[in-house]
């Protein structure tokens, strides 16, 4: 893997584009930002269309967009959130006014931020299963920030909601079903994909205990599926959980759809943040057969995927990089960056 490793890293550090070279020199080879050529690359990221765009959108206290957790339907403008998380993926510094006071505009109650998503938002969080108050953390742990009470308190209820896994013999035990769908009985919190974001880009809660509790809601979850993507009772109504963790966990690589990849590249570099992989099995699989593609196309990711879902950005899709996927070559460097992050953090890199 090491030849192939470097080939890979060499291929991503030329002609493609700034925040996957600054990304590849930050996370991969932990060069300093300070470095005259990590500040000239984060430089050209801020003249990035889609960073300018946004930068275009942001009010005078900062907020971006109109709206916190979705977009108006029909509109292309980016929420908050998906206008942060945007911001972060492609690497700009956290010290840059656009998203340090992007972020400013997320303190307060949720009265103040949750806007569109704010009765939903406080709902799924009275119930445990994370709602604007779990996004607002998840937002400043990727920015690198999580030393603030608020997104300590959410950390340690992702810390709950994966607890509560461990236990779980069957879906029955904490399903029921309401109106032909599938509803969580009452008291039962599980884990969401924010949850695992907010896991994944923090530190603070890693313990050996914390760890291995982690690892083993991880197995169970994945013995589980496929889960049903259950609702949450509030009264008479039926609430969707922010991305539940269902069916489309990661475990069948091969017969991965061309739909799923971007659930996949997401939740895997997710788990492999978490330090867990070579612990799961299954995970563990799924990153040896990422290295092994990498090793049988010159360290080049070569598989086709729905491009729609990694060019969108939304609140749950969202993923490339490159300016758009109309050129193989972007296609493929943005795929080979996800796929070595992946494998860097499985503990496969070099």
């Amino acid at each position: 893997m090491s030849a192939i490793w470097k080939e890979a890293v060499g291929y991503l550090l030329h002609d493609t584009c700034p925040s996957i070279q600054y990304r590849v020199r930050s996370e991969l080879l932990s060069e300093p930002e300070t470095n005259q050529e990590m500040k000239d690359l984060q430089q050209r990221i801020l003249e990035d269309e889609a960073v300018r765009r946004i930068s275009s959108v942001q009010h005078p206290d900062g907020w971006l967009g109109t709206r916190f957790h979705t977009a108006e339907v029909g509109s292309d403008n980016l929420a908050a959130e998906v206008a942060i998380r945007l911001l972060c993926e492609k690497g700009v510094s956290r010290h840059h006014p656009l998203l340090a006071r992007a972020l400013e505009a997320l303190r307060g109650t949720d009265e103040a931020f949750a806007r569109e998503f704010f009765r939903v938002g406080r709902i799924l969080d009275s119930k445990g299963f994370g709602g604007s108050y779990l996004i607002r953390a998840v937002l400043f742990a990727r920015a690198g920030i999580e030393a603030e009470p608020f997104v300590q308190e959410q950390i340690e209820k992702a810390l709950e909601a994966f607890r509560a896994v461990s236990n779980v013999e069957s879906v029955s035990e904490i399903t029921k079903r309401s109106r032909g769908r599938p509803v969580f009985k009452s008291g039962v919190i599980w884990p969401c994909i924010y949850h695992l974001r907010l896991l994944a880009f923090t530190f603070s809660w890693r313990t050996t205990t914390n760890i291995d509790m982690i690892t083993r809601s991880i197995r169970r979850l994945l013995s589980l599926s496929p889960f049903p993507a259950a609702y949450v009772r509030s009264g008479p109504q039926l609430v969707a959980p922010c991305g539940i963790l269902v069916d489309d966990l990661p475990y069948r690589t091969p017969v991965l759809s061309r739909r799923d990849c971007v659930m996949w590249f997401e939740e895997v570099e997710l788990l492999s943040r978490l330090g867990v992989v070579e612990e799961v099995l299954e995970l563990r699989a799924q990153a040896t057969w990422l290295a092994g593609m990498l090793c049988a196309n010159e360290g080049r990711f070569a598989r086709p995927v729905a491009p729609r879902h990694f060019t969108r950005w939304s609140a749950y899709t969202g993923l490339a990089l490159e300016k758009d996927w109309r050129s193989e070559k972007r296609r493929v460097s943005d795929l080979t960056f996800r796929s070595l992050l992946i494998l860097y953090y499985s503990g496969f890199g070099n």
